[in-house]
């Protein structure tokens, strides 16, 4: 049993959402000439955003450039983020609030994105109050040392109620890497 890992991403989802229904017709452009530009391949994810196309590919689905679409909003998050976190975890429904992040729906209707043909990496934005509640939820778990370390170890359980205390402001999105 390896361990897997989740990021979660701390962002204005007023961002994220602008450049992906189109508001910025130079969004290939600006983000390949920016300082640490993405991966040639993601190109036509970004040109795909620019002409405000992005909203109509099948949402929740398997496609076969899914794993593209989902790199090229991550390169988003990062350079729109104001904090990452990186949690390294094994995947275990007893801890609820890490498997939730990973594999509950998104709470954002406009960034279901397809799936890749791998069904990894998962992308989701979970909401302020979820957060908060989260944060709480693991809170209780540390206290009551309720939680597998070998599963969840307390390391990674500190680190994601800091990152949801954090998004209680404008929430986090997370991404199931795996």
């Amino acid at each position: 049993m390896g361990s897997q890992f989740m990021s979660l991403h701390l962002v204005d989802p007023k961002l994220v959402q602008a450049r992906l229904r189109g508001d910025f017709p130079d969004l290939a452009r600006t983000v390949y000439e920016g300082q640490a530009p993405p991966p040639k391949e993601l190109q036509p994810a970004f040109e795909l955003m620019a002409r405000g196309m992005f909203c109509f590919l099948k949402k929740g689905e398997t496609h076969p450039d899914g794993m593209m679409y989902c790199r090229a909003v991550e390169h988003l998050f990062k350079t729109l983020g104001r904090r990452h976190w990186q949690l390294e975890f094994y995947p275990d429904e007893g801890q609820y609030p890490l498997w939730e992040l990973a594999f509950g729906r998104c709470e954002a209707t406009w960034l279901d994105l397809p799936h890749s043909n791998s069904g990894i990496a998962v992308t989701a934005w979970k909401s302020p109050e979820t957060c908060r509640s989260f944060a709480y939820s693991i809170e209780r778990s540390l206290k009551a040392e309720s939680f597998n370390p070998r599963l969840s170890p307390e390391t990674t359980l500190r680190e994601a109620v800091e990152a949801l205390r954090e998004g209680s402001d404008f929430g986090l999105f997370a991404i199931f890497q795996g």
